[in-house]
């Protein structure tokens, strides 16, 4: 039976921000090697998964993977994500309220818009929205059930007019993306000028994920996650492009307190399953949180004319 040598999934690339071959190994993880460039500090995984291989990652088991209750199988994607609708809603429009007070309303893509719950909050509150997903699971979920203005394609496949949106969003993408500088030009140009991109990724810089390290779950998804930026790297990317960084913050999200105690238990079992039974005991377990470890960041950047 003939296999693939690892040569056939797998290949070496230079640091998508300066170009340079010159690292060094910050961990080895699951298989893989996060190493980070001499030169201008961004980390990455090296060698890592081909495209194609990446994407087929991203199938019905990366919406609903059993490696979230415990179970021994590669740690990717989410634990449920549609039965987690409510928070990621209510995230989302923590974010929406943001970028309303930085725009008027007008076009808004969403690049890998999943099932599309931000696009059909965007949409209800008066954006006119487009969206890109490549896995074709999702996609088809925001486009048929959710009725939503979706393409099963990347951004770079797309072909999207110029300066044709006010604002692009890119919530959790960019970590996962094989050349995220040519995305990042591509957003430039479709955005209009002086257009907003926002962008959620972890942010390898913060403290909380230097004290976590390799129990850092964001590093446990080395097979889909292939860049790790902090502030510095994902600051120097875009105004290497054209863009004027506004803001940074931290980035939470919302989980049920149950939801919140099964992330937990990534970290610590047996703590958060004594947390478990508290809440439980308390009636606690579907109330909704906000939580901020403060490993994650959004940033705000405009189009420079």
């Amino acid at each position: 039976m003939k296999t693939n040598s690892k040569s056939e999934v797998t290949e070496f690339v230079n640091c998508n921000l300066c170009n340079s071959s010159s690292t060094r190994k910050l961990m080895a993880i699951g298989g893989f090697n996060i190493v980070k460039c001499k030169n201008c500090g961004l980390a990455y995984v090296n060698p890592r998964l081909k495209e194609r291989k990446l994407h087929e990652i991203y199938d019905k088991k990366y919406f609903s993977n059993k490696a979230f209750n415990g179970a021994k199988t590669s740690f990717y994607g989410y634990g449920k994500y549609l039965e987690e609708e409510d928070c990621i809603k209510d995230t989302f429009r923590r974010r929406l309220k943001i970028i309303n007070k930085l725009s008027g309303k007008g076009r808004l893509l969403d690049i890998g818009c999943a099932f599309g719950f931000f696009l059909e909050l965007a949409r209800d509150d008066g954006w006119d929205v487009q969206g890109l997903e490549i896995s074709e699971y999702a996609y088809s979920y925001a486009k048929n059930v959710l009725k939503l203005p979706v393409m099963n394609k990347t951004l770079e496949k797309a072909k999207l007019k110029s300066d044709s949106f006010d604002v692009v969003t890119i919530f959790d993408v960019i970590e996962h993306l094989p050349d995220p500088k040519a995305t990042l030009k591509e957003i430039r140009r479709v955005l209009k000028p002086n257009g907003f991109v926002v962008i959620t990724t972890p942010n390898i810089g913060s403290m909380t994920a230097k004290i976590l390290w390799k129990n850092w779950e964001e590093v446990r998804r080395v097979r889909e996650h292939i860049y790790f930026f902090s502030k510095s790297t994902l600051k120097k990317i875009l105004e290497s492009l054209g863009f004027e960084v506004l803001r940074t913050e931290s980035a939470g999200r919302y989980f049920s307190v149950k939801m919140a105690v099964e992330r937990g238990k990534l970290y610590n079992k047996a703590i958060f399953i004594l947390v478990g039974k508290i809440s439980d005991s308390l009636g606690l377990s579907d109330k909704r949180i906000y939580v901020d470890p403060r490993y994650k960041m959004t940033m705000y950047a405009r189009k420079i004319k």
